[in-house]
């Protein structure tokens, strides 16, 4: 299969109106010309995606026969890729930056970039919290409820810098990189499959930057509006990410920590 530059992955769940404005502001923004490809893995089984081949002729479209979550469907839309590098992009995402070239020739200049996050502006122009941070366990959970974290520092910054995780939301990673370590864990429906993703990456000596000179502009939660659902899916992946990387008491304890005060 033929290598190209750049793969981009979308994955659409209730968010067809806002696909069309991401689809959009990549082939405005993207200039790459036949040197990249975006896949959209559809996980909206309940909605078809028609017509858009039309609006955009040249997107792969993947319509998947049930909703196994967010990083399932990444996977499945990477083994379609042809890409050296992977942009994972959320639906409801605005590329509002032209400089595509500058993060590919962050990883052809770093080798030891393994993955790359990008700056992420909310609707009223600011940045979006919680888009990179430091390392995560119980101290930085208890911190972060108490207003007291070292994350805040990370996503406010203007110059790139090494970070221990960053947002999924538009985020870079070498296709070689992504199948050494088995693309993202299923086992995570939704929310801290990037931390988890960014954890295995350092773990093989790879460093996590965030590069905030390219930016996207997000609409943010627009595909998944369900408010109780959403709490419950972060809960879960949380407490799995506790038991696989920080171990059976910690989890514990965060769960009790949440039942007496979150």
């Amino acid at each position: 299969m033929r290598k190209i530059k750049l793969s981009i992955i979308i994955v659409n769940y209730q968010s067809r109106a806002y696909l069309e404005k991401c689809l959009a502001s990549i082939f405005a923004k993207i200039n790459l010309t036949s040197s990249y490809e975006i896949i959209v893995v559809n996980n909206d089984i309940k909605s078809e995606l028609d017509g858009l081949n039309i609006l955009f002729p040249t997107i792969k479209i993947i319509q998947n026969s049930k909703n196994n979550g967010f990083g399932s469907a990444n996977n499945l839309g990477a083994k379609e890729a042809r890409g050296e590098v992977l942009l994972f992009l959320n639906p409801d995402t605005e590329i509002i930056t032209q400089n595509i070239s500058s993060v590919l020739a962050e990883f052809e200049n770093n080798q030891a970039l393994g993955i790359l996050g990008s700056r992420i502006i909310t609707t009223d122009g600011m940045v979006q919290s919680w888009i990179a941070g430091a390392k995560i366990d119980l101290l930085s959970v208890l911190g972060n409820n108490f207003k007291k974290t070292k994350n805040k520092q990370c996503w406010q910054n203007t110059k790139q810098t090494e970070v221990f995780w960053v947002a999924g939301t538009a985020m870079f990673i070498t296709e070689k990189l992504f199948g050494q370590l088995g693309g993202f864990d299923e086992k995570f429906f939704m929310y801290f499959e990037d931390v988890d993703l960014c954890n295995r990456a350092q773990a093989l000596n790879k460093k996590v930057i965030y590069f905030p000179d390219f930016s996207v502009l997000h609409h943010s939660g627009k595909s998944f509006l369900a408010k109780k659902k959403q709490k419950k899916c972060y809960y879960l992946s949380q407490d799995y990410y506790f038991r696989k990387h920080l171990g059976f008491f910690q989890a514990t304890l965060l769960k009790l920590l949440r039942f007496f005060s979150f």
